[in-house]
């Protein structure tokens, strides 16, 4: 969550703004935190800022979070900042600013012109010679070649004077190991405290460094800084321009110690769009070096597509053995039957072509709000219930558990949900723990009594699980009250061992009676299920969970 700081921050009791204080707890964890791994440049960089007077620090404070890293002189206006002339002197003695010259790089020129106004460039070339390019763009491109560019720009700084942040200033890093990612920013500090956002609590002394080794946490900066300057850049150029930016980054998965996740989430946007615009070559190249879903499945496919059977069945197989539960497996398997003609229906579309079909009458509603009708009037009560039920029972379930600090995944107070949440690793962290809280489900009113704990408790707080709903305990009462614990258990297990992939492809309704109940997934005649639903169907089928299919058709 990115949000900008508020026009006019409050004020501390010495008179500063709340965000300096803000700030100076991100340079103190960091140092308490990330002590260990940070280089001497960076040491020095915290202890300049912290011996700089306090207008100065907020100052900072300010420049850092904005969109940089040139400013205007003269736009510079904060109320609650005195002296500025004064801070921003005390900025540049440190080196902390720096003065603009005709010099910049060739990084820094764009982000330059960028203080000015299109009217505001074109009037200051009137004196040298005739203006050039009426777009702004266009111009930006004509000034970087014309020969008289050098005293033109030093004449227009002169004249309005420009500042900008060092090239090398170490504080992205600094706020990238306390928050763990690049768009986070101090104002979220504000939007918690005002209400706006509300989090669950972890004392300081529970926090824990994200990254043990200084490579782990530059891999993963570097690849953080990597993913945002490719999202700028596929929409900006030509697709090709972007795959060879990225050729031309090495990056070599295997020898990353952190990072994988955006290396993976960052091959599988580029591969995408290269499929899109037809480069099916540079598609495959890229989906080569990611084996992590859904890139096997995108290579594979493209791979019989060009013809290459062989090496696609080969891939296939391996996708197929690597688990027997997975998407990604059961996608594989799909194709394989096909290829091998054992099979020209996937599992899913057989399982859907022989579930019962029902006719309706009700025109202009979803076919789920019309099924959801049938159902009342034969007598059932339900809810659109889908995948926010089984989230919801999950989350409160297990609310402490997931939110347990002592497993070291929470490393900023302003962290939404562990940062494990969806890593492998979730479930086994937290096995013994899962494990004893699912056995609780033998005794309904116990299991019930502690979800209603966390619900009263927790009430408003930030669960990637649990949308608030007015009528929730009643749902998750009926639910714990009709369906079999082991059905429970098993089902809330294998959520827990993958929270990502398996938090959707739930049912869409949930129907009961005062002595019975059913899931039923709802599906149109022009609808197909997907894996994870075909999946879940399956597996609550084989929990002893009562499920089943409707293809409806309209009459």
């Amino acid at each position: 969550m990115r949000l900008m700081l508020i026009s006019s921050p409050p004020q501390t009791t010495d008179g500063t703004a709340y965000y300096l204080d803000h700030f100076r707890q991100v340079l103190e964890a960091v140092r308490q935190r990330y002590g260990f791994l940070l280089d001497p440049a960076e040491h020095a960089h915290i202890s300049r800022i912290e011996t700089l007077r306090p207008p100065a620090q907020m100052l900072y404070a300010r420049l850092v979070n904005r969109k940089g890293p040139c400013f205007r002189r003269d736009r510079l206006s904060y109320p609650e900042i005195p002296a500025l002339d004064t801070a921003v002197a005390d900025l540049v003695a440190q080196d902390l600013l720096v003065p603009c010259e005709s010099s910049l790089s060739a990084a820094f020129s764009p982000r330059l012109y960028g203080c000015f106004t299109l009217a505001e460039l074109r009037a200051s070339l009137a004196g040298h010679r005739r203006p050039g390019p009426a777009r702004k763009a266009d111009l930006l491109v004509w000034l970087q070649t014309w020969e008289g560019g050098a005293e033109w720009l030093a004449g227009l700084l002169s004249r309005n004077p420009v500042l900008r942040l060092p090239e090398r200033d170490p504080w992205p890093f600094l706020r990238f190991l306390f928050f763990g990612e690049l768009r986070d920013n101090l104002s979220d500090f504000v939007t918690r405290e005002l209400g706006h956002f509300v989090t669950e609590i972890v004392e300081p002394h529970k926090l824990r460094a994200q990254f043990e080794t200084r490579q782990a946490a530059l891999d993963a900066y570097r690849m953080a800084r990597l993913y945002e300057e490719f999202r700028a850049l596929r929409d900006a150029q030509p697709i090709m321009e972007t795959w060879h930016w990225w050729h031309a980054q090495a990056i070599d998965r295997s020898a990353l110690a952190a990072g994988v996740t955006t290396f993976d989430r960052l091959v599988d946007r580029l591969g995408r769009r290269l499929e899109r615009d037809g480069a099916i070559a540079e598609a495959l190249s890229v989906y080569a070096t990611s084996p992590a879903p859904p890139a096997r499945e995108r290579r594979a496919r493209l791979l019989l597509k060009e013809g290459q059977r062989d090496e696609a069945i080969g891939l296939l197989q391996t996708m197929a053995a690597d688990g027997a539960d997975g998407e990604e497996a059961y996608v594989a398997r799909q194709l394989l039957a096909r290829l091998a003609k054992t099979s020209r229906r996937s599992e899913a579309r057989q399982y859907q072509q022989n579930s019962p079909r029902i006719m309706l009458e009700e025109a202009g509603l979803t076919v789920e709000t019309a099924t959801l009708g049938h159902y009342r009037q034969a007598g059932w009560n339900g809810v659109h219930s889908e995948n926010w039920l089984w989230n919801a029972i999950f989350g409160l379930l297990l609310w402490d558990i997931i939110y347990d600090p002592d497993v070291g995944a929470f490393h900023s107070p302003l962290q939404f949900a562990p940062a494990d949440l969806h890593a492998p690793e979730f479930y086994e962290r937290r096995k013994a723990r899962i494990e004893g809280r699912l056995a609780l489900l033998d005794d309904p009113a116990g299991s019930f009594a502690v979800m209603a704990k966390h619900h009263d408790e927790k009430r408003g707080i930030a669960n990637p699980f649990v949308s608030w709903h007015g009528d929730l305990l009643a749902l998750i009462r009926i639910v714990i009250d009709r369906l079999p614990a082991t059905g429970l258990s098993a089902v809330l297990r294998r959520f827990a061992q993958d929270t990502k992939g398996r938090s959707r492809g739930f049912p869409d309704l949930f129907l009961w009676t005062d002595t019975d109940y059913r899931f039923v997934e709802v599906k149109s005649e022009n609808d197909q299920l997907s894996a994870a639903q075909y999946q879940w169907l399956r597996f609550l089928d084989a929990s002893g969970i009562a499920v089943s299919l409707d293809r409806v058709q309209r009459a």
